[in-house]
């Protein structure tokens, strides 16, 4: 990431102070929208003016803009938030607005009108169909992949240290647990169709106390613990891919970098930092290419497996592609769950020959009625299926429950055919 100009704060360099409040500023967009109302005036501050400078130099990044209003009404300045979404609105953006963003303004005559705006110009598209109603009692999903050997998919538990299974009828059954204060995150099935790798965090209040994510390796036919890959390096991860040589690759978004594991190792070792990896969450392991892209705050990074050496993919100036959660390989293209800026949608972005540039992007489905906090996904061979109402922001991770007047709803899985 190019280093944003600023005043020196507190004795550090200004690039290495910038880079930590976009780091933060990303992470809670992205990953952990609710600690929001926890940050500290000065980091709303020093975020407003990183991105302010941002946004001067590429006033085609409409996200930045989205992040300025969102940042300002959260630092209470009402009415730089409101000239920010209006700006949106006259510029076209096509993303919409989340329910859950500018609380403040709810009540605000111009926001409703402005907020009408937006939806009306939102793209609506519906390209899939709902494949299955997820009914776990009082469980947040968060991960998803496909266990192909046995046509089911499963799901990992945001606020329990659970991993159930679904078949295509909405048949569960509990596959791993632990009564151990964790929580599973990214989810990826080995090229041999028998194991499960996941990605398992501690609790916030855990986190705190110096517990240590770990990749949890399990028997997909019965759910038996076959080892623990810790990382010690790791704040927090994310997501999990697994190249063509076996190496299995994790997003820390934390720590804004990747952790890998060799084949045989016994726990995730420190990628050389590879730059353009600023909030790392989803990531797509490409073995013909012996690449990793990685889903970052503006865009999609790829990294070179033998090197490290990273860099975003370009893409078309009007292309938003910043915010993406899950992402995936498939053929020569990119699926991504987008929900870091605006309502949340489904995407395609079509890759060039070599890989490394994005020639079109597409939206598979957005502004469905399904769609709440869309989060992660899998490939399957009838299509890609992904987690449509997440209801992430309904748990508070410090207190470790659900939401004053909150209740986790059935989770609705939806599938889209990508030929």
């Amino acid at each position: 990431m190019t280093p944003v100009r600023a005043a020196t704060h507190g004795g550090m360099p200004p690039a290495t102070w910038e880079q930590g409040v976009i780091r933060r500023t990303c992470l809670i967009l992205a990953l952990l929208a609710a600690a929001m109302a926890q940050a500290q005036p000065a980091e709303h501050g020093g975020a407003i003016t990183a991105l302010g400078k941002r946004y001067e130099d590429q006033p085609h990044a409409h996200y930045l803009a989205y992040m300025l209003a969102r940042f300002n009404a959260d630092a209470g300045r009402d009415d730089v938030a409101l000239e920010w979404l209006d700006k949106l609105a006259r510029r076209g953006w096509e993303l919409g607005i989340n329910p859950r963003d500018f609380a403040g303004l709810q009540a605000s005559e111009e926001f409703r009108n402005i907020k009408l705006r937006l939806q009306r110009q939102q793209q609506r598209r519906e390209r899939g169909q709902r494949e299955v109603l997820v009914n776990i009692d009082g469980q947040i999903p968060e991960g998803l992949a496909y266990d192909g050997m046995r046509q089911r998919y499963v799901i990992g538990s945001y606020n329990a240290a659970q991993i159930h299974t679904v078949d295509p009828r909405g048949k569960m059954t509990r596959l791993w647990s632990s009564d151990e204060p964790l929580i599973v995150l990214g989810l990826t099935v080995a090229a041999d169709g028998e194991t499960l790798y996941a990605a398992v965090n501690p609790t916030a209040n855990r986190r705190d106390a110096g517990d240590k994510s770990f990749v949890l390796k399990l028997n997909l036919a019965d759910g038996r613990e076959q080892a623990r890959l810790p990382a010690p390096d790791a704040g927090y991860l994310n997501d999990l891919c697994l190249l063509g040589d076996g190496r299995l690759v994790a997003s820390d978004s934390q720590e804004s970098r990747l952790l890998y594991a060799k084949p045989g190792a016994t726990a995730l070792s420190l990628w050389d930092e590879p730059g353009h990896v600023i909030a790392a969450n989803g990531v797509a392991c490409d073995s013909e290419r012996n690449t990793v892209y990685v889903a970052v705050y503006n865009g999609i990074s790829r990294v070179d497996a033998a090197s490290g050496q990273a860099g975003l993919l370009d893409a078309p100036r009007s292309a938003a592609i910043g915010g993406i959660d899950g992402l995936y390989l498939q053929g020569n293209d990119l699926v991504g769950v987008q929900n870091g800026f605006g309502a949340g949608r489904v995407l395609r972005a079509h890759l060039s020959g070599d890989g490394r540039s994005i020639s079109r992007v597409e939206t598979l489905e957005s502004a469905i009625v399904d769609l709440n906090e869309p989060t992660t996904g899998a490939l399957t061979p009838n299509g890609f299926v992904y987690i449509a109402n997440s209801q992430i922001w309904k748990w508070d991770e410090t207190k470790l429950r659900l939401r004053e007047g909150q209740r986790a709803a059935p989770i609705m899985l939806r599938r889209i055919p990508l030929d």
